[in-house]
């Protein structure tokens, strides 16, 4: 776990305008020094992340959702799970819940503090914490549109959703939405994997929190990057996404090509060997595709 970009994380949830929910799993496996217990969090108004906590999500909710309703409605889809700790920043008041088997627990005091920090490092006008002055940070429903949207997983790769032609003409009974989805790596723009995977959602949910579902969903279940921090960027990167899959995909096809022979050889090769065995001698042995001749 990288505390440093949790933390950051955790300053952009709490700084975000409008209602939003963060999601904190224990690593077990992350080197915290001398952790601290999550009571004591509480009681002192720190950050599960002092714990031992890596905050693997945060995205936008809808304004006045029930916490109980969406807390219920993360468990059911795997977003949460026992021993996970769900934080709902709603209103500007920040509340905390531990989610067990069976229930869910009130953390009251839990990330006071870190909310206490966050207000006073905020300028006049309520802008994002990052060091820029007087800019204002991005809300979701200006980085994603009401049929896709393009995420940052874990901080190396892009994951696009859209939803699928079909589904477009959704009505409100309906329980569940059809995405295509792409992913890239950061670094060089390649395309890596994409399909097709059909997202248990409300669609009477923001589309935008529909979206963020169906990414958590898809990279839970078609991935392995289920459990990595996903957040929500600009769609202006897209095109040059998908113009570096189509030049490689050009690239492929154009190297298929180079390597078998044209039909014009073909047709050389085979008037050769006919004359060869009218003249009586030895037909060489064809060479296989993509050898030289």
């Amino acid at each position: 776990m990288d505390r440093e970009m949790a933390r950051k994380r955790e300053a952009g949830f709490l700084s975000r305008e409008g209602d939003a929910s963060a999601v904190y799993r224990f690593d077990a496996g992350a080197m915290v020094d001398s952790p601290v217990p999550l009571e004591q969090a509480r009681l002192t108004g720190e950050s599960p992340v002092v714990s031992g906590y890596d905050l693997i999500a945060t995205g936008p909710i809808m304004r006045g959702a029930d916490a109980f309703a969406v807390l219920e409605e993360y468990r059911a889809n795997g977003f949460a799970r026992p021993g996970d700790v769900v934080s709902f920043k709603q209103d500007g008041v920040v509340t905390c819940w531990y989610v067990d088997q069976l229930a869910f627990s009130k953390l009251p005091g839990l990330l006071e503090n870190h909310l206490k920090t966050a207000e006073l490092g905020m300028e006049q006008n309520c802008n994002q914490i990052d060091g820029v002055i007087n800019n204002t940070a991005p809300k979701f429903n200006e980085l994603a549109t009401e049929d896709e949207a393009l995420f940052l997983v874990g901080g190396t790769t892009y994951l696009h959703v859209q939803t699928s032609d079909s589904d477009r003409d959704y009505t409100h009974d309906d329980c569940y939405a059809t995405y295509d989805y792409t992913l890239y790596d950061k670094e060089t723009m390649r395309q890596l994997d994409g399909g097709r995977m059909e997202v248990a959602a409300d669609i009477r949910d923001d589309p935008h929190q529909v979206h963020w579902l169906a990414a958590r969903n898809i990279l839970e279940c078609m991935t392995d990057l289920g459990g990595a921090p996903l957040e929500p960027v600009s769609m202006d990167i897209l095109e040059a996404l998908q113009d570096a899959a189509m030049r490689e995909m050009e690239e492929r096809v154009a190297a298929l090509k180079a390597s078998k022979p044209s039909l014009r050889d073909d047709l050389k090769r085979c008037r050769q060997e006919t004359a060869d065995r009218a003249q009586g001698g030895a037909v060489p042995s064809r060479p296989r595709y993509g050898q030289e001749r």
